[in-house]
């Protein structure tokens, strides 16, 4: 093996050349191709009692913040294509620095919807971002769209190679295929398109997927190709956020900050319910929230093998899920298409290669989407044994998965609710300063471990009662000062610790 020096070395005419730099890994690289006509002012719906209805605009620019903020803490390099009757660039494709966050959020949130749709060019322009000179296209290419293609100048979909285009447009699908090329492009189409102009055409859609199939056919090239309507804003948002990350975002329930007042205030009592009632949320005495401590290389947790994310059943599969986690990207793909008997298949075969917690979750998992609980039981108590070995650091984030699987088992929405919102608080903080990851830390612990005050006002006997009472009250007190404290001195950090800061507020009322 000869190693390149890391020193720039003059060339056969005496100059300099720059350093060999890697390429990175092309199964890595995202562009995002969000359509800003002026449809997407529009409200999309939600179902009855779930939230209020907002622009269409707003729910994909939220999506795009979470996004950014996954690929600056992975370091995936990402772009961003808009495009009206014109095609813009606003983030080329690039590492996504996090101290440049700030400013690529504020680019985020002046985009404006106006004029009409040149989705054919736009696609175009997205596979020249990811185009990588003799190998073709390669990366993730995803489509945002609530219209029909009717504004594009250069590009068009014929029905095949041989056929002339209309009006001296180029072919698409030639450009998105070149020879070599690897391409992942899913669509996610906003509203059914059975009127024009009220949705996007499956018809247009699903022909474009049949032709970039032939394609690839024809030149040997690999291409995953799908097309998918969503028709409420947290579908979409769900849709947009699993389209890049590996593991999709677990249900359609919008992240804290995105929640109106009046349901946030909703979610935080139901959350501290799992709190006060014991007998009903038994799970909830198995979380914890201790201090930041970063897994060591040496932990198991630190393998993506050990990997209990929440995955929607029926959702499709992240691309290169079989080559990124091996023979359990084999089992989740299965599951993501509903073949649960062919993931229990592969998931015992796979059993002696993969961590224990990792094979009994997944088996709890398919027993329960199995409509088998009395497995799915069996199973989940074989996996928080197996939870309980593993290092103190990595257990807060299994646990919480382990606790989320359980209380669906037990229909229990209380618990539920709040493993959700220690969990994507814990997430969306992971970009955040130390310190102020650790604050909310330290309020979240104070949290849970009021649950043993109240309880004791619940517990004591007739001569202690008050007694009881005034400690607990004395222990809710404290939090709240210290809340208040972080309010004054975090304010204007961002809507996610206004968010995470107001739940718990909400919280320590109830527990009062």
């Amino acid at each position: 093996m000869v190693l390149a020096s890391e020193h720039a070395a003059p060339d056969a005419a005496g100059a300099t050349s720059a350093p060999a730099v890697p390429e990175p890994d092309l199964r890595e690289r995202n562009v995002l191709l969000l359509d800003l006509s002026k449809s997407m002012l529009a409200p999309v719906p939600e179902p009855e009692g779930r939230s209020r209805e907002r622009q269409k605009i707003e729910v994909a620019r939220t999506a795009v913040y979470r996004i950014l903020q996954d690929a600056a803490k992975s370091g995936t390099p990402f772009g961003l294509v808009t495009f009206t009757e014109t095609v813009r660039v606003p983030v080329p494709l690039a590492t996504i620095q996090r101290d440049n966050l700030p400013f690529i959020e504020n680019l985020i949130s002046l985009l404006t919807p106006s004029g009409r749709s040149a989705i054919w060019d736009a696609l175009a322009a997205g596979a020249d971002l990811l185009r990588s000179g003799e190998r073709g296209v390669r990366g993730n290419l995803v489509l945002v769209t609530d219209g029909w293609d009717n504004a594009s100048a250069r590009y068009t979909v014929r029905p095949s190679d041989a056929e002339a285009a209309p009006d001296g447009k180029a072919d698409l699908a030639v450009h998105l295929l070149p020879p070599n090329s690897q391409l992942n492009l899913r669509i996610l189409g906003i509203g059914s398109g059975a009127e024009r102009d009220r949705g996007v055409d499956a018809g247009e859609m699903n022909g474009l997927l049949a032709r970039l199939r032939a394609r690839a056919a024809e030149i040997g090239a690999v291409g995953v190709f799908s097309f998918q309507e969503v028709t409420t804003g947290s579908q979409l948002f769900a849709q947009m956020v699993q389209a890049f990350l590996d593991v999709g975002y677990g249900d359609e329930t919008p992240p804290l900050d995105e929640l109106h007042p009046e349901e946030l205030a909703r979610t935080a009592a139901a959350a501290a319910k799992a709190l006060k009632e014991p007998g009903t949320h038994e799970t909830v005495g198995r979380l914890r929230v201790g201090p930041f401590e970063p897994a060591s290389a040496a932990s198991p947790v630190a393998s993506p093998e050990v990997e209990v994310g929440v995955v929607p059943a029926g959702a499709s599969a992240p691309a290169y899920l079989k080559d990124r986690y091996g023979p359990l990207g084999e089992v989740v793909e299965e599951y993501l298409a509903g073949q649960y008997e062919q993931a229990a298949g592969l998931l015992a075969r796979a059993a002696s290669v993969l961590p224990p917690v990792t094979r009994w979750y997944w088996e709890a998992r398919i027993c329960f989407a199995r409509q088998n609980a009395p497995e799915a039981a069996r199973a989940l108590l074989h996996a928080w044994t197996e939870a309980e070995l593993l290092p103190p650091e990595s257990r807060s984030q299994v646990f919480r998965r382990l606790a989320l699987l359980q209380a669906k088992l037990q229909n229990d929405a209380e618990t539920e609710t709040l493993v959700r919102f220690l969990d994507d608080t814990e997430h969306r903080l992971e970009g955040a300063r130390p310190a102020i990851r650790e604050r909310l830390r330290g309020l979240l612990a104070s949290l849970m471990e009021l649950r043993g005050t109240y309880q004791l006002t619940r517990l004591a006997g007739a001569g202690d009662v008050q007694d009881a009472a005034l400690k607990h009250e004395a222990a809710v007190e404290e939090v709240f000062g210290r809340l208040q404290d972080a309010r004054l001195e975090l304010a204007g950090t961002g809507p996610i610790v206004d968010g995470a800061l107001d739940f718990i507020e909400i919280c320590l009322a109830e527990m009062r």
